[in-house]
């Protein structure tokens, strides 16, 4: 055998003693024989195929993510966006209707009013929070009910018992995005939700290194979803999923971080002169904090506040930022704020921000691990020159 032949056919290394979980890096796989593969593809035998079928690292995320939702399946998928476009192609047809949060992330809002609008579905938008509006907007032709509960960034706060309730009375999937949350402060399925849904990259990664999505659910809604991924090919990646798999081991313990840091830099910002409105479920005075108290375990670490000023001056309050990152992502170890009426949300025309509440003057702030003190130093000295520096403290 030429030495080139002998370097490609190296035996492969021995993994299996291995602490951590290698990452499957592979596009496909051997058959001990072609009846094996016969039998693989025909999907008489159980096995792996090829990667964008199925692969073991991305399955041990599905197993890990399903135990934290308590669901009995679940699918690793490319993207946040790429979850909600597999949702749509598995279970919507022609002359369908779908249901769906307003506010929710702009792309999601364009992808199924949009893209989806042109091949017959149709999309009504309805605040998260009112139930009446959710009951009376069903039709016949109601399919799949969408919402992201708390909704970001104005932390609208959607009743998941009622409103599986109004789903199943008209055959309609409840689809709830838990992405805020994550499964350690909210698992939708004890409250009647059908499938849940992540933009992975976000919490359940936690320091912002891929971009992935996921779904959970029954076996049967899985099954359905997998098979429309093998054919779409909006399948995660292997290294992404190793990313994921180990993020997961640590999602309670950043998540109780997230919060308690949240809490502090939340009071303070309720305290500051500057400062006209804190939009947060940490607020007492909710108007749903009966149900916040009732639904949520935790609270989502992203708060919203408007400042006293005008759009030119709240842009300029976030170019005087040093500390907190200009970054349009959530759930990173590192605390970022955005301008949504600027970013996520500016695909909305001007009047439907207006109507859910994106104002000109209103930020998002997804609180980091870093000490509270010194986000709070940071806020402090990009307030307005009419309000300087704050001495105030948390109590």
């Amino acid at each position: 055998m030429k030495y080139v032949t002998k370097a490609v056919h190296a035996s492969k290394t021995y993994l299996e003693d291995m602490h951590s979980e290698a990452i499957a890096m592979t596009s496909a796989y051997d058959f001990a024989s072609a009846e094996e593969a016969a039998q693989r593809f025909s999907g008489a035998q159980a096995g792996n195929v090829y990667s964008r079928f199925t692969n073991p690292g991305v399955e041990l995320f599905e197993h890990r993510l399903a135990a934290l939702e308590g669901t009995e399946a679940a699918l690793g998928v490319a993207s946040g966006m790429g979850a909600y476009l597999l949702l749509g192609l598995t279970f919507l047809r022609q002359g369908d209707h779908v249901l769906l949060a307003s506010g929710i992330f702009g792309t999601t809002t364009h992808l199924f009013k949009n893209i989806f609008g042109q091949f017959g579905i149709t999309t009504t938008t309805i605040a998260a929070s009112d139930l009446d509006a959710w009951s009376d907007h069903m039709t016949p032709t109601t399919r799949m009910v969408i919402v992201e509960t708390p909704t970001n960034p104005l932390m609208e706060i959607a009743n998941l018992r009622q409103l599986a309730d109004i789903a199943r009375i008209n055959n309609a999937l409840l689809v709830v995005d838990n992405t805020l949350l994550t499964p350690v402060f909210q698992r939708p399925v004890e409250f009647g939700a059908d499938i849940v849904l992540h933009s992975a990259g976000k919490f359940l990664d936690g320091q912002g290194r891929c971009v992935a999505g996921a779904l959970a659910g029954s076996q049967e809604h899985i099954d359905r979803l997998r098979l429309c991924l093998r054919t779409t090919g909006v399948n995660m990646s292997p290294f992404n999923a190793w990313v994921l798999s180990k993020g997961l081991e640590t999602l309670k313990a950043r998540m109780l971080l997230h919060e308690r840091n949240s809490q502090e830099i939340y009071q303070w910002l309720k305290n500051h002169p500057a400062v006209e409105q804190v939009i947060s479920t940490f607020d007492k005075d909710h108007p749903n904090a009966s149900l916040i108290t009732s639904q949520q375990k935790g609270h989502c670490p992203i708060i919203s506040f408007r400042l006293n000023t005008d759009q030119t001056g709240t842009l300029a309050f976030i170019d005087r930022l040093g500390l907190i990152k200009r970054c349009t992502n959530i759930g990173d170890a590192q605390t970022m704020i955005t301008h949504p009426a600027t970013t996520t949300h500016c695909r909305y025309p001007a009047e439907e921000r207006e109507r859910f509440g994106i104002s000109n003057n209103l930020l998002r702030i997804c609180i980091g691990l870093e000490e509270p003190e010194d986000v709070i130093e940071d806020l402090a000295q990009a307030m307005p020159p009419s309000h300087p520096q704050s001495t105030l403290r948390v109590g």
